[in-house]
């Protein structure tokens, strides 16, 4: 979900985790790609 540009706190809803914190967590690092696309679009504006 990360990977196609699924907001984290939508994730978290989906999976249950009781904190988004705890999504960032375990799933963050699956996602590098993610955080650098996230970089890449403030950099644009």
């Amino acid at each position: 979900m990360l990977n196609n540009g699924v907001p984290l706190k939508v994730v978290s809803d989906v999976l249950g985790h009781s904190s988004v914190a705890m999504t960032g967590d375990v799933y963050g690092h699956v996602a590098p790609d993610v955080s650098a696309d996230t970089f890449d679009r403030l950099g644009a504006d």
